[in-house]
């Protein structure tokens, strides 16, 4: 166990000597909105605040997790109740460094404070940062170094999309669909072939199901629909009801598709069951929100 390791695991159990039921469920409900709460955020992003901005953090989010998945196993930490069973009673699955939860959070809530430009809404992106960063570490499924190793991946990719995403949207504006959707193939692509070089993460074959699915949507809304921009606040609620509830239904019912076995079999179906939810989000959706006259005109 090196120096880093061996301080973190003393640094959390000083943190988890000061544990109380109370801040035990506090920071079990913080740390899932760096989790399952993506699932539920991040779709209202793209419907009711701003498709454009929705989008950039999707698609974002989901580059940030090709790597992210990436680099867990190709360091395969262990995570730190593996190393001193003094540590829980929290468990989770995977490798550790760097920490997803404290990454892709981070990603998501640093894009959106640049976009709405407000002191009170970085304030509150830097607090939701940090306590669910913190969260990983009190709950011991991560040790420090892990979350600033996912702050630091999460600082470079946003400073990517804020330096370069407007010239890189403006070249894919040029392209064409096809040719957008060609490209989106061929980064799911990659993540594909990230799992077959390093093959632990099998969510890298979903997440690349999901990018090739969103970012293909995002070709076609921009050439066939009128995005889901603005609108009443009844407009953009109802929005968000109607997308979310297929979303929902199609995840449930697609997870029974899933066979045990891990064969090609299974991962072709991961990869066309997240392909269709990541294609409803910003597509399918959109093209119901227009038909349903609940996206203004421009």
């Amino acid at each position: 166990m090196d120096t880093v390791m061996a301080w973190g695991i003393d640094f959390i159990l000083r943190v988890q000597s000061m544990r109380t039921p109370g801040s035990d469920t506090f920071f079990r409900a913080v740390t899932q909105l760096g989790g399952m709460g993506h699932l539920w955020i991040v779709p209202a992003l793209v419907w009711s605040l701003s498709y454009r901005m929705g989008a950039r953090v999707l698609l974002a989010m989901l580059v940030s997790a090709g790597i992210n998945f990436g680099l867990k196993d190709l360091f395969s930490q262990p995570r730190p109740f593996e190393l001193d069973p003094r540590i829980g009673p929290d468990r989770e699955l995977g490798y550790g460094i760097p920490s997803g939860h404290a990454q892709h959070t981070a990603v998501e809530w640093a894009l959106v404070a640049a976009w709405v430009r407000q002191p009170w809404c970085t304030a509150a992106a830097g607090v939701l940062i940090f306590l669910i960063g913190f969260s990983r570490v009190y709950l011991g499924v991560h040790f420090p170094s892990d979350v600033i190793a996912g702050w630091g991946m999460a600082a470079v990719l946003v400073w990517m999309q804020l330096r370069h995403g407007a010239a890189l949207e403006s070249t894919l504006a040029g392209m064409g669909t096809l040719r957008q959707i060609a490209l989106a193939g061929s980064v799911s692509a990659l993540f594909v072939l990230i799992y077959i070089l390093l093959p632990k993460t099998t969510w890298l074959v979903g997440t690349g199901g999901l990018f090739f699915g969103a970012a293909s949507g995002v070709a076609l809304c921009s050439r066939w629909l009128r995005a889901p921009e603005g609108g009443a606040w009844w407009q953009r609620l109802l929005r968000y009801a109607l997308g979310m509830v297929p979303l929902l239904l199609w995840l449930r019912l697609a997870g029974g598709w899933v066979p045990e076995v891990h064969d090609g079999t299974y991962f072709a179906i991961i990869y066309l069951n997240c392909a269709v939810a990541g294609l409803w989000i910003t597509a399918g959706a959109p093209a119901a929100f227009q038909a349903l006259r609940l996206t203004p005109a421009r």
